[in-house]
Order: structure tokens, then sequence, then C-alpha cells
């Protein structure tokens, strides 16, 4: 039995504790216990969180073959509604010269406004994956009233024709195309939407030097019908090569969101935006017929508008480069208000070299805005609120481009034509002011108050 006893003990590992070795055990593992790093040993090795890849292409065939399409509907749409102060001017002194100038800046108020206005619907539809359906079909109105205007002999058709239809198909591309600018442009944004606002300019430089060599030669109606035909190419092309991201996410929902207006900043740009339009296109509307009212003679006032929009255009395109590195912000702000000194000068100018020198300086100006002012709404959001600010943005901005000319017009029968650059110019100093206010806004975030915003 005590052999037996002995075999047991032999066969039993060394590191199993016995009941008699217990507490010396228990008292050894404890003072190692406490001789070792505690938190080292107990942290938990995890993975680490994945953040989201930006795979904007900033560059590529793909991309520039779309900022190429963006510019050619600019050119038709904006551009084409760049030019009404040539035909406002015509209207006046011939077809619709019983009408005053206030009724007839009703056309192109409402279409420039419709240019805008629609928007907060179609950016939604952008949204939710039909931009392709909307780009068709808007296209196709948009040619075929041009080509009714032609038809046009009474103000109503001319309203309908020239101002709502044309105005709300040019509305279906607007907003769309600056957000699907966003999807293929980040880093390169300021010069996509420079170039883009570019063939805006270049619309409204080719077409109203369009009409005026052709007005006099094949008449007003096959001039409208050569500027129709125009149209239609640059829509094709824009069809053809402009396309939305597969990668973009499309957004489920009701098809008006005000949610984006909770935030503050967003909602004082949109403001400011608003205040800044209500005297935007009072110049290119009047400058052609406040010209001739003086004394200027009809075939050089038309050339104008061309002026301000060539020079609108070169500002466009290096307010796009220059923007990429300053903050679209930080230029805007101080050319609008270069834009309220032209306003306020621009009634005492009373010969063409002054007129000229006029139109260069607002073209200048204005360009940083005309081709920037979307930019900050892509940063005071959500990515997949993108089309719901642009929409809500270029809608306030519809409606100050509907009643702004016509006030202006007002103003001008009224007051006279210093109390109506006097109005415009305080219209946009007040919008400038309420930039500076949302520049204030987002600079506290940043590590300088010179900061890119």
């Amino acid at each position: 039995m005590a052999s037996r006893d002995y075999f047991e003990r032999q066969e039993r590992p060394s590191y199993v504790p016995t009941p008699d070795s217990l507490s010396y055990d228990e008292g050894a593992f404890k003072d190692i216990e406490k001789s070792l790093p505690i938190e080292k040993c107990t942290a938990i090795p995890t993975l680490q969180e994945s953040t989201p890849i930006d795979d904007t292409p900033d560059g590529g065939l793909h991309a520039w073959l779309v900022l190429f399409g963006a510019m050619c509907i600019a050119f038709t749409t904006s551009g084409y509604m760049s030019a009404w102060g040539v035909f406002q001017a015509y209207y006046e002194h011939s077809i619709l010269q019983d009408s005053s100038p206030s009724t007839i800046a009703w056309i192109g108020s409402i279409q420039q406004s419709f240019l805008y206005i629609p928007t907060l619907i179609f950016s939604r539809l952008l949204d939710m994956g039909y931009f392709r359906t909307m780009l068709t079909s808007a296209s196709v109105v948009f040619i075929v009233a041009t080509f009714l205007i032609a038809q046009c002999h009474v103000y109503w058709q001319f309203l309908l024709c020239q101002g709502l239809l044309t105005g709300i198909a040019a509305g279906v591309f607007s907003g769309p195309v600056i957000a699907i600018l966003s999807q293929w442009f980040r880093k390169r944004r300021g010069l996509a939407l420079g170039l883009y606002a570019a063939g805006a300019s270049l619309g409204g430089t080719v077409l109203p030097i369009t009409a005026k060599a052709l007005i006099p030669t094949i008449g007003f109606p096959w001039t409208i019908r050569v500027i129709a035909l125009i149209i239609m190419f640059g829509l094709a092309l824009g069809n053809l090569t402009i396309k939305q991201r597969r990668s973009s996410s499309l957004v489920k929902g009701s098809l008006f969101d005000f949610s984006p207006m909770r935030s503050h900043a967003f909602l004082v740009y949109c403001f400011a935006a608003f205040f800044v339009y209500l005297g935007y296109y009072s110049f290119t509307t009047y400058v052609a017929a406040l010209a001739i009212n003086i004394g200027v003679s009809t075939s050089f006032s038309f050339y104008l508008v061309s002026i301000c929009n060539a020079c609108s255009g070169v500002s466009r395109i290096t307010s796009g480069l220059t923007a990429d590195r300053t903050g679209a912000m930080n230029l805007m702000i101080p050319f609008v208000t270069l834009s309220v000194v032209v306003y306020c000068v621009w009634p005492f100018a009373r010969a063409e070299v002054s007129l000229v020198i006029i139109s260069v300086l607002y073209g200048v100006s204005i360009g940083p805005f005309a081709s920037l002012f979307s930019s900050p709404v892509l940063d005071l959001g959500e990515k997949d609120q993108l089309g719901r600010r642009i929409g809500i943005l270029m809608s306030m901005v519809g409606i100050a481009m509907l009643v702004g000319a016509p006030i202006t017009g007002a103003v001008d029968k009224s007051r006279g034509p210093i109390a109506m650059g006097l109005y415009a110019g305080t219209m946009m100093l007040f919008g400038a002011i309420l930039m500076m206010i949302v520049r204030h806004m987002k600079v506290k975030s940043k590590p300088s108050y010179w900061s890119k915003i």
C-alpha cells in the first residue's frame, strides 16, 4: 500500500498544486501579478474604424467630358438668357413698343427666374435617380419653345414661349448639372464651376452678336430660328456627354424636404444670394436700353451686353482657378462689393467710352459670384443632401430674379436712373454683408481667420 502511494506521487505533474501547497502558491501568484503592468496586460487590441474613401475622380476622360457637356448646356441655356438685354432693347423699339420697359422686363425676369425656381423639385429628382429622363425631356421643350418665339406677335405669346416655357425647361438643367459636377470634381471644384459658368458667358457673348448681325439682314423670325439651331446643337452635345456617376448615392424620401434649412449658416447664405440676385441682372437687362435713351446708337448699344458677358467669362475662369486656393467666399465678398461701386457710378456714364468701361468693370466684378455662388453650399451640410441644398438655394435665387429687374425698371421709371443704380447696388451690398456673416460663422472652426472658406 505504501509503494502504491509512492508511485502515484511520482506520476503526478510537478506543476499541479497540492492542497498542502495551495496557500503558498496563491501568495506567490499574487506577488507576481502585482509586479506586472496590469494596463498593458488587460488591453485588448481592436480594429481601427474605417473612414469613408473619397473616390471623386477630379480628372480623367469621363470627368472632362462631363464638364464639356455642362459647358454646352450652360452656353445654350444660361448664355441664351444672359443675352436678354438685346431682346429687351429690340422689343422696346419694335414689336412691343406699346408696352412699358418694366412690362417687357417681366418676360426676361420670368425666364431667368425659372432657370432657378424649379430646381428645388428637379434637384430632388436628381437625388432620386431621374436625371436622364429630365435632361432629354427638357431639351426637347427648350428647343421647341425657342422655335415658337419666331411665330410670336403679341405680348402674351412672348411671355408664354420665351418667358415660361424656356425658363422652366432651363430650370431642369441648372441645379442638377451643378450637383453632377460636384460628383466628378472636388479638389478642382472651383475650376470646374468656373469653366461651367464661362460657358454661360460665352453664350451670352456669342448670341447677342449673332442677333445683332442677323436681325437687319434676315429679320427677327429667321434670327430666332438660327439661334434655336445653335441651341439644338449645344444641347445635343450636352446630352451625349454629361452623366451621373454610378457610385453616387440615390436618396429616398419625400419630394419636398426642407431639413437642410436647419443649418443657420446655410439659411443665412441663401438670403445673401437672394439679395445679391435682386440687383444682379439689372445691369445686363437695362444697359442697352438706357444707352439708347441717352443718345448712343442702337447698333453700338447691343454690343454692351456682349462686352459685359465676355469680361464676365474671363473673370469666371480666373476666379475658378483662384478659388481652389483661396476659397470661394473669400473671393466673392470683395468682388460683389466692387459691383456695388459700379452700380453707383453707372447712371453718371453718358458717353460710349464710359459705358464700355462700366460694362467691363461690371463683367469682371460679377464673374466670381456668378461662377462660385453654389460652391459654399456644397460644404454646408451632408453629402447626401447636396441636391436638396442646391435646390433650396436656387429656388430662393429664382424668386429674387423674378422680381429684381421689374422692380429696378419701376424705380427707374418713377425716380430716374440714379435711384435705380442706388437701389440695385444697395441690394447687392446687403447680400455681401450677409456673406461676411456666414464667413464669420464658418471661420470659427478654422485655425486662422484668413483660412480658406
